[in-house]
């Protein structure tokens, strides 16, 4: 599959982007709205950040043995921000559209961030009010609520608290039961112990889900053998995640740094993930890491899916890195995922520059026998005014 990417405007795929779907357009232009009027009232130093990525990708799909379709999506993102004092207002919004109608949609506009955010509330105190992203640890997901983040004893402890309704997969609307879609948790971290960072951390989220009819049986009287099937409206309800979780990391003089993290779902009762990492800076160009991770499938409490066994799976992988230049590096990982009765080997080969990235990865055994080569690239133009990208990967 080959993607390619620019962040200037590529005069094609504008016209793709203008004429696959206006409408697309007009919504975007009228969320945006609201922004436009708060920044055009009189100027107080105010500060207007904006970034606009036009990107697009192409894929080869066969529908049946040799036969095959060639597909096209592009992309218009929107990021802007606009900050006075300590009030600030975010937007991240992106429109796509299909080269053909084969997906059965001419486009979709996705919000993934619109909210408020008033910081330094007494030097201490930040709090975000709309659709935003949380990252709190264990904590995680698009929500549109609140978040508060505050930071006491010379900022040393930072207490995080967030609560609200999940945001659909589409990223549209807010849930209207919102009740049975909260999500909402907290975090402290904490950096008293020196050249370390330990944090606590607890999320609830919950997950309505759609009721569905189905034909049940049903029997008609005792000694009669006729039965009927009748339909019947299922579900309903809200199912939910409680995790909690700690994490700490800890380094010495620059040349070691370990990191270990411990995930506890309370639901039911049992480790979700274990991870545990080191790297060891040899000299300033030669790097070694070493990485264990413990994971248990994710499956929802009380869904359908948690009547079947769960298997949990563990991988140790070993690393080592080599700095030519400050911005040349090249890397080679060796990893072993080990199931219930049997594992795989996995390896990874890359090189790193400062403008692009090239890897060449394969697995080997239970996971199956794959490989895939990737590379990507970036470079800046007018003063990093406009970025074009590109990038492919190809598998075997």
């Amino acid at each position: 599959m080959m993607q390619l990417a620019a962040s200037d405007a590529e005069a094609d795929t504008c016209r793709i982007y203008e004429g696959g779907n206006a409408q697309v357009k007009r919504r975007a232009l009228t969320a945006l709205l609201p922004l436009l009027i708060l920044g055009a009232g009189p100027a107080h130093a105010q500060l207007v950040n904006g970034r606009f990525t036009t990107s697009f990708y192409t894929f080869q799909r066969f529908d049946t043995v040799g036969t095959s379709r060639t597909y096209l999506r592009a992309f218009q993102s929107v990021q802007l921000s606009m900050a006075q004092h300590d009030f600030s207002v975010h937007a991240y919004l992106q429109g796509a559209v299909n080269g053909t109608n084969d997906f059965g949609d001419n486009g979709n506009v996705r919000f993934y961030n619109l909210y408020l955010r008033w910081a330094n509330i007494g030097k201490m105190l930040d709090l975000s009010l709309g659709r935003q992203a949380v990252y709190a640890g264990v904590g995680n997901g698009t929500i549109d609520g609140l978040t508060a983040r505050a930071r006491v004893l010379d900022n040393k402890i930072t207490l995080t608290g967030y609560g609200g309704a999940s945001v659909n997969d589409e990223y549209t609307g807010v849930r209207k039961d919102w009740h049975d879609n909260l999500n909402m948790g907290g975090q402290v971290l904490t950096t008293l112990v020196p050249n370390a960072q330990i944090g606590l951390s607890y999320m609830y989220r919950g997950e309505e889900r759609d009721s569905y009819m189905a034909l049940r049986e049903t029997q008609l009287g005792d000694s009669l053998k006729t039965y009927l099937y009748i339909p019947f409206m299922i579900g309903g309800g809200s199912i939910a995640e409680q995790l909690g979780s700690a994490d700490a990391s800890w380094s010495y003089g620059g040349r070691v740094s370990v990191y270990g993290r411990y995930d506890y779902d309370f639901n039911y009762k049992e480790t979700s993930r274990g991870q545990g990492s080191v790297r060891v800076n040899v000299t300033d160009a030669l790097a070694l890491t070493g990485d264990y991770t413990y994971r248990k499938p994710r499956i929802s409490f009380n869904s359908i899916f948690s009547v079947f066994t769960m298997n949990s799976t563990s991988q140790v992988e070993g690393g080592l890195e080599y700095g030519f230049t400050p911005l040349l590096r090249a890397f080679g990982k060796l990893g072993v995922v080990s199931y219930t009765d049997t594992s795989s080997l996995a390896w990874t080969l890359g090189l790193n520059s400062g403008y692009g990235s090239v890897s060449y990865s394969g697995s080997t055994g239970y996971a199956g026998e794959l490989e895939s080569f990737s590379a990507q690239a970036a470079y800046p133009f007018f003063d990093r005014l406009q970025i074009g990208r590109a990038s492919c990967r190809e598998r075997v």
